[in-house]
């Protein structure tokens, strides 16, 4: 069973999509705590039909994020906004959500060969993503049941309260035995052995776990999103099409004009540090400073033209019988300077 369930995960990249049934039998038990602005995150989107849906629900901005190109494309459509990337592969500002609604894929993280170092997706996912969480947000955490091992159930039990973990209806639980765990991120993360234990018993199959009532047992109020002076939430790879909208909306040209367009004679450079005798040298043969210089009083000006000259410098080493001849390039600086009454003054 677990081959043929990983032969269908990774053909279709782990994807299996929260069942309708489920997902509205799932909103029964959310609702907005007050008004406000509400983010959700599903880091393993598919189409974005269930955040869709949730974001409906709770009239919260979804965030998602999606591996295949074809439903990436899809849930843009339908999402706030969708990264089509590789979760791991994202700048996303930390507990910046309400809600993360998380059906991992079913599958290990690396290629066959390598199974024996690897780690389920199920764990690295939640892992990864409940930084992205904000105190008391919501988790909704779907997978096979079997998969509730001791690192996930000792993460859960640590990170949240109010755990709640029923089956799929029994036509979904047949399937693949899936389970649905919620809960809230406490303020203070801290152990509790007694839920670890509950948690590990359910994954082993030595615990009663009801099937998903169609009544809610408990209501959980998913919290308005701390408000944060900055938020990020973007792929680290460009993509060619949105950076093409970004240039539509917002331009390119005057701050590419700005930056590559040499300063005028007239404008002023103002260092950040003060200017030593060799970077004023530099500055000046290199043609940077070429024109009018004045003395501090501003009486004596000088018209000043500066050039750079390469010499090579030949120098010889002996070691014993062994001769080594050296050569050396030395850029020199060469300033000539003409006063008022036409003396010309060379500075080497």
């Amino acid at each position: 069973m677990e081959d043929d369930m990983r032969l269908a995960a990774q053909a279709k990249m782990g994807y299996y999509p929260t069942p309708e049934k489920v997902t509205k039998i799932i909103l029964t038990y959310l609702k907005r705590e007050r008004p406000g602005l509400i983010r959700v995150l599903d880091p393993c989107a598919g189409e974005g039909t269930a955040l869709s849906v949730v974001g409906n629900h709770l009239q919260a901005k979804t965030y998602g994020i999606e591996m295949d190109i074809e439903r990436g494309e899809t849930a843009k459509n339908v999402l706030t906004r969708c990264l089509v990337t590789d979760y791991q592969n994202t700048t996303i500002t930390k507990k910046s959500f309400s809600l993360l609604w998380l059906n991992p894929p079913y599958d290990w993280s690396a290629k066959d060969e390598e199974l024996h170092t690897s780690q389920r997706m199920e764990r690295t996912f939640l892992r990864d993503c409940i930084p992205y969480l904000c105190p008391g947000g919501v988790l909704v955490y779907l997978i096979p049941q079997r998969r509730v091992d001791g690192h996930i159930a000792r993460m859960l039990s640590y990170r949240f309260e109010q755990l709640c973990i029923f089956r799929f209806p029994k036509e979904e639980y047949r399937v693949f035995k899936q389970v649905g765990i919620l809960g809230r991120q406490k303020k203070t993360p801290g152990k509790d052995d007694e839920v670890t234990q509950y948690l590990k018993d359910c994954g082993r199959g030595q615990a009663l776990i009801p099937h998903l009532p169609g009544a809610p047992q408990v209501i959980y109020e998913v919290p308005v999103t701390p408000s944060r002076s900055r938020f990020s939430f973007v792929s680290k790879t460009i993509d060619p099409k949105e950076l093409a909208e970004e240039i539509r909306a917002h331009g390119l040209f005057e701050r590419f004009r700005e930056m590559t367009t040499p300063l005028r004679m007239t404008e002023r450079i103002r260092p950040v540090m003060r200017l030593n005798y060799g970077h004023l040298v530099q500055f000046i043969a290199g043609g940077s400073m070429n024109g009018v210089v004045w003395d501090p009083d501003r009486k004596n000006p000088l018209l000043v033209k500066g050039r750079t000259k390469k010499e090579v410098l030949h120098s010889v080493e002996i070691d014993g019988d062994r001769e080594r001849h050296i050569e050396r390039d030395q850029i020199k600086p060469f300033i000539k300077a003409f006063n008022r009454n036409g003396a010309i003054c060379t500075i080497q």
